[in-house]
């Protein structure tokens, strides 16, 4: 029996560990809290001087270094969140009209779904003969196949626009992300007016490397067939990290089946470089005698294994997540040249130290957090666990052993990454054990070191490299076969809620503990109170689901679109819409804003979903959601539009047997619990004249659905304009009468007549629209008509998603940023 120990006193027994987290912990502050940096500024002088004379003096310092360590993560994050621009940044240009951009092409452009999209380093900007100096980075997207190569300089008219979030609870700040990138705004051209007007001179290193990967990709290419064009986009993501080739299908069949860690270099690839090429150092240098007397066959291994995993990092393309997993090899390996590999944990805390002292916003990125927490995993598990201590006596039990840790080592990376993977995506795989058990060793320690010696070898032995690139094309065929396996069974993958931090917390905790259970005195309470806290949360959540007795309703920040959420008493779910763009290719509004809406509030069914009418930006962000969420009934007007998303909808309803109901004013009143739902347009017999419907009649055609709660009711009106308006008031007369009203028609001064807003009669007027769209909703005199009526405006547009609970009696209401409007 493994007897109880308790925790060392000293806080410093690793002593990297309490210094990481101190700097974690002011980084995290500093991003959340900005304006406090002179505060903090005097905490650092008064811990500096602390530590400065306990040192002097030769006293323990504990928790000064501590201080330090926290308030200098601070400080260093204050200028990611309010970076002080110079007077010729382009921030001081969005939105200012059309400039005519001069500027210099600084990564590979990705050529997508007709568009090519790179990062452009500006320099000038120029408008009516009068030029300007500028700086900064935009993200440059244009509308075709452009032939450009890094260091292209390039000139073009356009707007340049500031990035844009969907403004919704808990939602992905992707203005945030993109200014960690130092990328602050976006611009689009057409084709034939982006001009290239010469190149900057590269370096030499830069044109050796570029010519590199263009001379590996045409060896790849020429190496499979046209029917290998997925192991060859896999190929070239593994050998020098270029991933234009992972369409989306594909990076989703990885995911299904647990492994989509080996389409991206990360530490597993840099470490499997790093373990090959560590092995066969060790073999060459067991030759030199005198080496082995000295015993620095392994600091001279080291030493030597930096080459080939630098080698491999430039190869690569350097990314972000390249980066880390180099710092972070680099680490180990300099642990071994210096003879300091006794303390796995310790050794990963500095990596972790130099990564974030020298990147302080790579705590917020998701390979940052999915490395750590997978290989902080399985090292804290395999120590706590001691698999494998004991040497085997036979060669059975020697491969027993080794099956054994490898299943152990998926088990506790999959353990170690589940909350963080359910937090960025919302799904997690439960072939991943398997699937890893098979293709990891396949891919990662057959293909990736096939391909790479191929490349390496490409440049003194083409026809030897050339062979090994087919053999790695055909070792990926059957890894992708085995892709397909996996991801194909029906219960590979499933969708799941986001969990709350508290609940990871809880998570990692429970973990710890249980780890711990009979080392450690503190880890039975700590799991005690760790499963108290998670069945109050779960009781709380409960709550808010299904035990509720109000009525939420939400206005979606779906951009120009409209999107809203009823929660209904006792838990039912119907969703009015979903919004979306023309192209779901391009960005899908149901995967990218709706679900995640739905998933953080622990909605895993939707009941009803509704569609007004079958226009793009009400229709296609409801195609993922009818696909992922347990959905019942689908509502239309019987509206059939022949557009894609239309029949992608029907397509959805018809394999996940969705009820569509076709519905309209002679439905009749619907009443869940204290709730009647009443559909009050289009009128009986909608759609049965012989003639084509045009737009219009399309939008006047919009189911419009009044729910009543109690003496509060909202009114949903789609996108009926005047002429529909004009049937609907006297028609419905009285039922129309509301406290919130969805304006029709995104606020278009064709709808939201007189007559409408005094049959109606709202206190509250929502409106979804876009920020700056370029239809200019809501219209002036649409605004001015419902403030003459006084009406509280409130737009998605300005305000974000918009939070409205009724008890019955009154609507409260909560913008997701308070503004006036």
């Amino acid at each position: 029996m493994t007897p109880i120990i308790n925790i060392p006193d000293a806080p410093y027994y690793r002593p990297a560990i309490p210094v990481t987290l101190s700097l974690m912990a002011g980084i995290i502050l500093g991003e959340g809290l900005p304006g406090l940096a002179f505060p903090v500024l005097v905490i650092v002088l008064a811990a500096a001087a602390a530590l400065v004379t306990r040192l002097r003096w030769k006293q323990p310092a504990r928790w000064s270094p501590l201080l330090v360590s926290m308030a200098a993560g601070y400080l260093a994050m204050v200028p990611w969140v309010s970076p002080a621009h110079g007077p010729d940044h382009l921030v001081h240009y969005l939105d200012t009209g059309y400039w005519q951009i001069h500027g210099t092409v600084v990564d590979q452009p990705i050529v997508r779904f007709g568009r090519t999209r790179s990062i452009l380093d500006v320099n000038t900007l120029s408008r009516e003969g009068v030029s300007q100096p500028a700086q900064g980075r935009i993200r440059m997207t244009v509308m075709g196949e452009a032939k450009l190569v890094p260091g292209d300089r390039v000139t073009f008219p356009a707007r340049i626009r500031p990035f844009r979030n969907f403004r919704n609870p808990g939602g992905f700040d992707y203005r945030r992300h993109m200014a960690f990138k130092g990328i602050h705004g976006s611009a689009w051209v057409q084709a034939e007016k982006l001009q290239r007007s010469g190149s900057r001179t590269r370096s030499l290193a830069s044109r050796l490397i570029g010519g590199a990967r263009h001379r590996l990709t045409q060896m790849i290419d020429a190496a499979g067939g046209k029917e290998d064009t997925d192991e060859k986009a896999v190929l070239k993501a593994l050998v020098f990290g270029d991933r234009s080739g992972i369409d989306d299908l594909l990076r989703e069949r990885f995911n299904r089946a647990g492994v989509g860690h080996l389409l991206a270099i990360s530490g597993l690839h840099v470490g499997i470089v790093a373990t090959v090429a560590f092995g066969c150092f060790r073999w060459i240098f067991s030759f030199f005698p005198p080496l082995l007397w000295q015993g620095w066959g392994r600091q001279w291994a080291a030493a030597a294994t930096l080459v080939p995993v630098l080698a491999y990092g430039v190869l690569s393309g350097m990314s972000p997540s390249t980066q880390r997993a180099e710092i972070m090899v680099a680490v180990f390996l300099a642990a071994l040249i210096l003879g300091r590999a006794h303390d796995i944990l310790n050794t990963l805390s500095v990596a972790a130290l130099v990564i974030l002292a020298l990147f302080p916003p790579a705590l917020f990125s998701i390979s940052f957090q999915l490395s750590f927490a997978a290989v902080l995993a399985i090292v804290y598990g395999f120590e706590k666990i001691g698999v494998a201590r004991k040497k085997a006596d036979s060669p059975a039990n020697q491969a027993g052993g080794r099956l054994i840790s490898f299943v152990l080592v998926s088990a506790l990376a999959i353990a170690g990454t589940t909350p963080v993977v359910l937090f960025h995506f919302n799904q997690t795989s439960v072939v991943g054990i398997a699937a890893n058990l098979f293709l990891v060793p396949l891919v990662g320690f057959v293909a990736v070191p096939l391909g790479l010696v191929s490349a390496f070898a490409s440049t003194c032995f083409e026809s030897a490299a050339a062979s090994g690139f087919w053999l790695s094309i055909k070792i990926l065929h059957l890894a992708l076969m085995g892709v397909d396996f996996f991801s194909g069974l029906s219960f590979a993958a499933v969708k799941t809620v986001t969990p709350s931090m508290l609940e990871i917390i809880l998570y990692y905790l429970t973990c710890w503990a249980l780890l711990n259970l009979r080392k450690i005195t503190v880890a039975p309470w700590v799991l005690a109170a760790a499963l108290v806290m998670t069945a109050g949360d779960a009781l709380y959540w409960s709550y808010q689901r299904f035990w509720h007795r109000d009525l939420k309703v939400t206005a979606i920040d779906v951009g120009q679109g409209g999107s809203t959420l009823m929660e209904l008493p006792g838990g039912d779910v119907w969703l009015y819409d979903g919004g979306g763009f023309s192209n779901n290719r391009v960005f899908d509004m149901g995967q990218r804003v709706v679900a995640p809406v739905l998933w953080r509030k622990k909605i895993a069914t939707v009941d009803i979903l509704v569609l007004s009418h079958p226009n793009a930006d009400h229709l296609n962000g409801l195609i993922y959601i009818a696909r992922h969420f347990n959905v019942r009934e689908l509502w239309t007007n019987g509206d059939a539009n022949t557009t894609w998303g239309y029949r992608e909808l029907m397509a959805v309803c018809r394999e996940k047997d969705i009820v569509v109901r076709r519905a309209d004013a002679g439905t009749g009143k619907i009443v869940i619990g204290p709730v009647a739902l009443a559909v009050l347009h289009p009128a009986v017999g909608f759609l049965s004249h012989p003639y084509e419907i045009d737009q219009e009649y399309r939008n006047n055609g919009s189911l419009v659905i009044k729910a009543t709660f109690g003496e509060t009711a909202f009114l949903l009106t789609g996108d009926i304009m005047a002429r529909a308006e004009s049937t609907l008031v006297p028609r419905a007369g009285r039922d129309l009468a509301s406290t919130v009203l969805f304006a029709p028609h995104h606020g278009s001064r064709t709808s939201s007549s007189p007559d409408l807003v005094a049959a109606v009669r709202p206190e509250v007027v929502v409106i979804s629209a876009g920020a700056g769209n370029r239809f200019g909703f809501p219209h002036v005199e649409v605004t001015d008509r419902y403030r003459a009526a006084g009406c509280r405006i409130l737009c998605t547009g300005t305000h974000g998603a918009i939070s409205m609970r009724s008890d019955g009696k009154n609507v409260h209401i909560r913008p997701f940023e308070d503004v006036e409007g």
